[in-house]
């Protein structure tokens, strides 16, 4: 995502600059302005030294142009509010995932390192592995590691951050028939690894839930129709003007049009994305920090008389 000052404008222009390689957007729409300023002047210069018989009545863009506008805003708007939708869905994530924190350093007692090192880790694991499998490219070099066995048992799981809330209702309940942790904490704790799971619901629904193609291609053809006329409609009365006019109106609409493309994938790895990676970072920071272990922490199993003893140091 890039970040830059709103009411620096001079900032922005520099952004749009640096960021013309890495931003969807910023290619995609210059690669097709190219193409209708080429196909501006090739009507502009046919129509001047050739047919000289070009023109359409003004009234006509007139008309298609408040139709237009009307379908490009309820566009943009259609995809703003599937990036917000995926925004706010993180950003409830990061809280719920701080307050279940919180809620386990209440409970656990302090020196169970075990246990906070446990869930302290699968917690964090849950927001990397959430952004890696909304990228459909889970990397477990990201993740932090607790045991080899856990280690193990993610890599094989086809559906990551659901089998990391499999394994916090497993440790729950685990704590509960040892009796650290009472019924009420059982039930207190369920909500909040089910807000977990929600979320994840919420998530793969954006992702898996695109505009409609009738919609989407109904408004690229409206655009396509209005750029091949508009040319043809002023050049009569702009003259060689009219190729810088067709650029800048195209500009306004084709622009419009790539915007919504990018950002109704909010979870991809575009320039306007979200910041998945840096909110993952967030909520592991908080999470370790409230239940008060350490990264560095070294987790070992050791076999013992048939049995796997986690040793910490």
């Amino acid at each position: 995502m890039i970040v830059y000052d709103t009411k620096n404008w001079a900032n922005t222009l520099i952004k749009i600059y640096l960021s013309f390689n890495k931003a969807y957007t910023t290619r995609v729409l210059f690669r097709d302005i190219i193409y209708i300023t080429i196909y501006a002047a090739i009507v502009v210069l046919v129509d001047i030294h050739i047919l000289h018989t070009l023109d359409i009545d003004p009234l006509f863009f007139s008309l298609l142009g408040v139709i237009l506008s009307l379908m490009l805003v309820f566009r943009l708007n259609s995809s703003y509010n599937k990036w917000w939708e995926g925004r706010k869905a993180w950003g409830a994530l990061i809280n719920n995932s701080r307050t279940f924190a919180s809620n386990l350093n209440s409970i656990i007692p302090k020196e169970d390192i075990e246990t906070r090192r446990y869930f302290a880790t699968l917690i964090s694991n849950f927001a990397i592995g959430l952004q890696g499998h909304l990228r459909d490219n889970v990397n477990f070099e990201e993740f932090e590691v607790y045991d080899q066995a856990s280690s193990e048992r993610l890599n094989k799981a086809r559906h990551v951050p659901h089998t990391l809330a499999t394994m916090m209702f497993e440790k729950m309940e685990e704590k509960v028939r040892e009796g650290s942790f009472t019924e009420f904490d059982k039930m207190n704790l369920k909500v909040q690894i089910q807000a977990l799971v929600d979320i994840l619901g919420v998530c793969e629904r954006i992702k898996n839930t695109p505009i409609p193609f009738s919609h989407n291609s109904y408004i690229k053809t409206f655009i396509m129709i209005y750029v091949i006329a508009l040319p043809i409609g002023i050049v009569d009365s702009l003259h060689y003007y009219a190729i810088p006019t067709v650029t800048l109106v195209s500009y306004a609409l084709v622009g419009v049009e790539v915007i919504s493309e990018e950002i109704e994938e909010p979870f991809g790895r575009q320039a306007n994305d979200l910041p998945l990676i840096h909110l993952s970072n967030i909520i592991k920071d908080n999470v370790f920090e409230a239940l008060e272990v350490d990264y560095s922490m070294k987790v070992e199993s050791v076999e013992v008389d048939n049995k796997f003893i986690v040793i910490i140091h």
